[in-house]
């Protein structure tokens, strides 16, 4: 499981900056200087909803119906002073919302270290199926919005 969590981790980052190279107007900028923090979710969903209406897309062709109808658990400060693993279970009923709340979340879940410290009857399957509509998500939004199906080749430094 560690070894497919890295690669969808290193797939997740070259798709954060396949996103804002490709447009500019993708990256959520802060600062004086204007650095680039990552993207910006809300106008990549805008650009997907011009093209997909959410109300009306098939979410089994991609593989993606899994970020509508289950959003990812997240870590919370228990009330006796612990962690625990927690969700806001509310409806992911927009492109917005699922690639800022369920998409987006799914990356810090994920890297969040070693599961079986906090086990859940949802952290192993669960993890691995969000993994895979993940995979697809990326894939989707690489053809269908950039008409770029090799968005993540190899990392070359020259």
């Amino acid at each position: 499981m560690e070894e497919t969590i890295s690669q969808y981790m290193l797939r997740m980052g070259k798709f954060e900056f396949f996103l804002v190279s490709m447009d500019i107007e993708l990256a959520h900028v802060s600062g004086v200087n204007q650095a680039v923090m990552g993207v910006n979710w809300t106008r990549l969903a805008q650009r997907v909803e011009n093209r997909y209406p959410f109300a009306q897309f098939d979410f089994d062709h991609p593989p993606i119906r899994m970020f509508k109808e289950t959003a990812p658990q997240f870590l919370v400060k228990s009330d006796r002073g612990g962690l625990k693993w927690d969700s806001d279970d509310a409806a992911i009923d927009s492109w917005d919302r699922l690639f800022s709340r369920s998409f987006a979340q799914l990356r810090n879940n994920i890297a969040h270290g070693n599961k079986a410290l906090m086990p859940a009857a949802f952290t192993h399957e669960r993890t691995e199926q969000f993994i895979a509509a993940g995979h697809a998500l990326m894939d989707f939004v690489g053809q269908a919005i950039f008409h770029c199906g090799d968005w993540d080749g190899p990392i070359a430094f020259r």
